[in-house]
């Protein structure tokens, strides 16, 4: 919630509503105070910013903020600690996609650090987060040859089984799976950075069709401009706008989830897709 409250103090009045996935109970004092002081920031401060994140119906742009998606993996002392992300994209709400996105995650390359930032049409930049402010680099995701090279590589969850996953199921054998902890910023920034091929954001086994804006427009941004395809589950083009009362937090992509491919094989990877769940 602190680093919420910084963000939406940082970006002022930056031309855009604000969204923010944190939030605190009506009248517990114990947590603004809490917020307050790690924030560095007046409880005042905290309650004027904390009012301002829930976004504007009627405005054609909204800044869209995670300050912590993996916060399993934050408070883990294991190797999966270090794959907690920042998130913020600026999304236009008529276009229903984003324009402007920044992730940065503090613990990447065995603590370093890395920050990427894209711009649509601009491409996507990294840097190490010990490296100079100007030492941005361009990004480009992996391209495979095809779907079958030993060579392409897929980010998962910790709690996926690649045999139970419907790609698993349609016979794909790649050359590495890689558990990610909780959270989908982490594959979206293993993918911008070449390190994984495939990114698939599976429906949740309850049926809720809804995903949350925040923890996919800074890395469906990201991944775009570094090249790699990210779609609905039926390869369709991916629309963060939802029902009029929650477009600004929540969308429902067809088929109830993210697919995230490089260019070369994301057209074999929703077929794979599809044929899996077929099964």
């Amino acid at each position: 919630v602190a680093a919420q409250v910084v963000c939406r103090e940082a970006l002022g009045d930056a031309g855009a509503a604000f969204v923010g996935e944190e939030t605190i109970v009506d009248g517990d004092e114990d947590a603004l105070r809490a917020v307050s002081h790690a924030a560095s920031r007046s409880v005042d401060d905290v309650r004027a910013a904390l009012e301002e994140c829930d976004g504007i119906l009627s405005a054609p742009r909204y800044w869209c903020c995670d300050p912590l998606d993996g916060t399993k993996a934050f408070i883990e002392a294991t190797d999966s600690g270090k794959q907690y992300v920042f998130g913020l994209a600026r999304v236009d709400g008529e276009r229903g996609d984003a324009d402007v996105a920044v992730m940065i995650a503090p613990k990447w390359y065995d603590g370093c650090g890395v920050e990427l930032v894209a711009m649509r049409g601009g491409g996507c930049f990294a840097r190490r987060l010990d490296a100079a402010d100007d030492a941005f680099a361009r990004v480009c995701a992996g391209q495979p040859n095809d779907l079958s090279d030993d060579a392409v590589r897929v980010g998962i969850s910790q709690h996926e089984s690649w045999s139970a996953l419907p790609l698993g199921r349609a016979g794909v054998r790649p050359k590495s799976i890689t558990p990610l902890c909780c959270g989908s910023l982490c594959k979206y920034v293993a993918v911008a950075l070449g390190e994984a091929d495939i990114f698939i954001q599976h429906p949740k086994s309850n049926g809720d069709a809804y995903v949350n804006a925040w923890d996919h427009a800074a890395g469906v941004l990201c991944c775009q401009e570094a090249g790699a395809i990210v779609s609905d589950c039926h390869g369709g083009v991916l629309d963060m706008r939802g029902s009029d009362e929650e477009r600004r937090r929540r969308f429902a992509p067809a088929g109830g989830g993210v697919v995230v491919a490089s260019a070369s094989i994301h057209t074999d990877v929703v077929r794979a897709y599809r044929a899996g769940l077929a099964q």
